[in-house]
């Protein structure tokens, strides 16, 4: 062990902080967990955190990230002042100059190519009520379409597949079914680093409930080496997987026949669909033995109760959505979904992921609306003083986006708290239409790879210098509260939007003097609706630990679980879209998808299967980890996972410089050579930015390597579908 990582692994038992004059109640800033904490202030600065004993969460632990999530607050890359381009460069300016700037410039567009001449990209570091105004802008004043955030990347499946099976994006679970269920079921996710105290509770659960871990992933992650049964499918092959075990559950009878007669739609096509694929057949399509896939449904199909926890291997793999509607379709043929232990039960990537999707982020109107009813329209420009005229039908993707900057039909671009220029897939042609915009980037920290791009950069602040509220995971509403000034200028976001609001004309629409104000607005907005928000106040949920929504008026405990009657919001005036699902009304619809094996499979020039994802030590594209010494200690750089007879072929040893080529760019990363990743497949983590130090200056973005493929519903962009081929660098 190295003397840096020895120091570093001390730091970790003892962090050094100082003492602190006051704790502030607060939530966790980084992964949709939503970890209660204290965040320590002393003489102004933010000195240290510690967990929350009495959240119902985290129970009084934190994980690494979280540890040290104070430090983002205290740095000197911190952005401190509005920044103009002038002359091909970035100089600094005032607040007044940049901001009339901006208004010229969206009143140009506006005025010459109408409302799709302006978009607005935006990240899942926002508070609740920083995304409502964004959204009341866009939508309600602008009224452009072309608003995404960037749950675009993450959770954009789920929120589709949650819609065609239960009419509305709601988690059915909650993390107190992972301490009860008999069976958990991970697949396509790897809690263990990406939601560590989720992690823990599962490990609880098994160590004095003796529940059975199953694990289906083609790496064997830490989840995956723990688990009582891990199914190691090839990548891409999730959809035959989940039929084979859809096959038993059927064939065996381990299926609720009351609850589909009585709560879903669908059973029979669904049934034909899976006959297809025996065992037999979805082992030879995903790798895995037929005898593992038929263990795999009895332990399921067995089990009083049961959980599955996906995540991105379901999301950015080939067919996320239909993925998605065959997760929920194995607990509504069992029945098991809206009691305790049994719920299919997405993870979310960012602290307040959840939040962006009721109020709009992944295309609804607040209130999980359908921005296509009649009625949900009316109501949101009636709440809002608008006319219903003005709001989108639809909304737009990034992706779509990029292509409308491409041709020319958007002139203007918002970007707020993401980092497109690391984390959107095919950088090159991201990278060239970001140029080619008019560009508006407001994050925290400067210099960061899409800043370097901007025409203005707005500083903004940041977690522990605004309130607001999030949701997390499990629909539950928690506070973030201000414990520390922003440095400089900077300024919280929903002061910014309010700001460029009124300085266009539209103050009346943006009369707020503090969070709280916003916030009884959009809850008003909820009254009613699957996410029902008007039982709750900031000052209840710092009593409660949070509360799980819907928490209509007068029942202020909220609701840890949906449909515990059987019955879904899938009728047209209910659900959140329209589609098949409206045709029986109440029911949750089960789907039968056609299996469309992956594209572009590895072929003799490019051979390897390319899969990117997260490690445990870093955030999304580092802008706040690599900036915190303790954890870039542990991962400083880029590195390509590859199998130990794959790297022996290619006489390959750890350490050492790999050049990854894909159809699409290349990469130079260190080799690390571990049975983690299987033969034929390899691993990138894509946390890693080109502006992030190196021996040398050059490409290390795993998403210079990926395609502009998505998902034809969804429209998110399918990451973990790719080829590559490896070329060993000289010394």
């Amino acid at each position: 062990m190295s003397v840096e990582l020895r120091r570093t692994l001390e730091n970790l038992l003892d962090p050094h902080q100082e003492p602190a004059d006051r704790w502030v109640y607060t939530t966790c800033g980084y992964c949709g967990t939503g970890c209660g904490l204290y965040l320590g202030a002393r003489g102004g600065r933010a000195v240290a955190v510690r967990p929350n004993p009495s959240s119902p969460v985290n129970r009084g632990r934190l994980c690494l990230k979280g540890t040290y999530e104070w430090k983002t607050l205290e740095h000197p890359e911190r952005a401190v002042v509005p920044l103009l381009r002038e002359g091909g460069q970035l100089r600094p300016a005032t607040w007044e100059e940049t901001q009339q700037v901006f208004v010229a410039r969206v009143r140009d567009a506006l005025q010459q190519y109408g409302p799709e001449a302006v978009g607005i990209y935006h990240g899942g570091q926002l508070t609740m009520e920083e995304y409502y105004a964004l959204h009341k802008l866009a939508k309600g004043f602008w009224g452009t379409p072309n608003i995404d955030a960037n749950t675009r990347l993450c959770m954009a499946s789920t929120v589709s597949g949650y819609i065609r099976s239960f009419g509305v994006d709601a988690p059915p679970g909650c993390y107190e079914d992972l301490d009860v269920a008999r069976v958990i079921f991970i697949f396509g996710a790897n809690p263990a680093e990406m939601h560590p105290m989720l992690w823990q509770r599962i490990l609880r659960n098994r160590q004095h409930r003796g529940a059975k871990i199953v694990v289906a992933d083609p790496r064997r992650t830490l989840p995956a080496s723990a688990a009582d049964l891990h199914l190691r499918l090839r990548c891409g092959t999730n959809i035959p997987l989940l039929y084979g075990i859809i096959h038993v559950l059927i064939k065996e009878d381990l299926i609720d026949k009351a609850f589909i007669a009585r709560s879903t739609a669908g059973f029979d096509e669904l049934a034909e669909a899976a006959r297809h694929y025996p065992p037999e057949v979805a082992g030879e399509l995903t790798g895995v033995p037929a005898v593992d896939i038929v263990t795999a449904a009895r332990l399921f199909g067995r089990a009083d109760t049961a959980v599955t926890v996906f995540c991105q291997g379901v999301n950015q793999s080939v067919q996320p959505v239909d993925t998605v509607t065959l997760i929920n379709s194995l607990h509504l043929l069992t029945g098991k979904i809206g009691r305790p232990g049994c719920a299919p039960f997405s993870l979310t990537g960012q602290a307040s992921a959840l939040s962006m999707r009721e109020i709009g982020g992944a295309g609804c109107l607040p209130g999980l609306r359908n921005p296509r009813n009649p009625r949900h329209r009316q109501e949101v420009a009636r709440h809002w003083g608008v006319d219903e005229g003005i709001l989108p039908a639809v909304t737009r993707d990034i992706n779509t986006m990029l292509e409308l900057i491409d041709s020319g039909r958007l002139q203007f671009l918002w970007v707020i708290g993401t980092n497109p220029a690391v984390s959107l897939s095919h950088q090159a042609y991201v990278r060239k239409q970001l140029e080619r915009v008019f560009l508006v980037v407001q994050d925290i920290f400067y210099p960061m790879e899409t800043a370097s791009l901007a025409d203005i950069f707005f500083p903004a602040a940041q977690w522990g210098e605004k309130t607001g509220t999030i949701t997390n995971s499990e629909r539950r509403v928690n506070l973030v509260r201000k414990a520390v000034n922003p440095p400089g200028q900077a300024q919280d976001d929903l002061t910014i939007i309010c700001q460029i609001a009124r300085r266009m004309g539209a103050g009346e629409l943006f009369p707020w003097q503090h969070p709280e104000e916003a916030f009884a607005e959009l809850r008003e907005l909820t009254r009613g609706r699957p996410n029902d928000m008007t039982g709750i106040t900031y000052d209840l949920l710092e009593a409660r630990g949070g509360i799980q929504w819907p928490c209509p008026e007068g029942s202020p405990q909220g609701s840890p679980r949906l449909y515990t009657n059987g019955v879904f919001p899938t009728a047209a005036e209910d659900s959140q879209d329209y589609g098949p699902f409206n045709e029986s009304p109440g029911r949750a619809r089960l789907w039968a998808v056609t299996y469309r094996p992956p594209a572009p499979l590895p072929d003799e020039d490019y051979p390897f299967w390319l899969n990117t994802g997260r490690v445990i030590e870093h955030y999304h594209t580092r802008t706040k980890t690599k900036r915190i010494p303790e954890l870039n200690a542990l991962v400083p750089y880029a590195f390509v996972e590859i199998n130990p007879e794959d790297a022996r072929a290619l006489r390959l040893g750890e350490g050492d410089w790999v050049k990854v080529v894909s159809p699409h760019g290349w990469v130079k990363v260190r080799a690390r050579i571990t049975d983690v990743v299987a033969r034929g497949e390899v691993f990138l983590p894509f946390h890693f930015g080109d502006l992030d130090p190196g021996e040398e200056a050059h490409p290390q973005a795993a998403n210079h390597l990926t395609s502009r493929l998505t998902d034809p519903c969804s429209r998110q962009p399918l990451t973990k579908v790719g080829a590559c081929r490896l070329e060993k660098i000289p010394l």
